[in-house]
């Protein structure tokens, strides 16, 4: 088995490390506001790691590969566009985390409404179209479902009686 990359950046090394089954990494790319005053203003409780450099440093690309190395990734979320916008992109994510685990969500509202649910908001110097992506922490167990990642109040749907998605594990 080949070693795990280690993560130089201290802070970005300490997240991985303490990520746990179902957190989620949002990789960012240049263009992605931050402040109050952003078109999709972030929450200030997501932590932000600004890791861009210089246009196109690092790349999405680059950040995913290395962090998929270096952690323990079950699932991706893209975009539905990234597939006709940026089909390498979309390519690569596949081949990082399988294409079975990799799901989309419509770029608005769904996907911008779970960057306030990451443990991370990490920005790269990327100037990609539809690069951004949110990693899923994971291991070796059923895969979680989207709806559990996606909606704040599925576990009280759950209790509530309501029926869980047919792909969700038994808790």
């Amino acid at each position: 088995m080949a070693p795990k990359v280690r993560l130089l950046h201290e802070r970005l090394a300490a997240v991985v490390s303490q990520l746990r089954h179902g957190e989620m990494v949002y990789i960012a790319d240049a263009g992605s506001g931050t402040s109050a005053a952003s078109l999709v203003p972030l929450s200030p409780q997501v932590e932000t790691i600004d890791l861009g450099i210089a246009p196109g440093l690092p790349s999405v690309g680059d950040l995913l590969s290395v962090l998929c190395e270096s952690g323990d990734f079950e699932a991706a979320i893209v975009t539905e566009d990234m597939i006709r916008a940026n089909p390498e992109g979309r390519k690569l994510v596949s081949e990082l985390v399988g294409e079975e685990n990799v799901h989309e969500l419509r770029y608005l509202p769904e996907f911008y409404q779970l960057r306030d649910r990451v443990k991370v908001f990490v920005q790269t110097g990327d100037y990609s179209v539809h690069a951004n992506t949110i990693l899923v922490a994971g291991y070796p167990s059923p895969p979680i479902p989207l709806k559990w990642l996606t909606s704040p109040t599925w576990l009280q749907e759950l209790s509530d009686g309501q029926a869980p998605d047919s792909t969700a594990p038994e808790v």
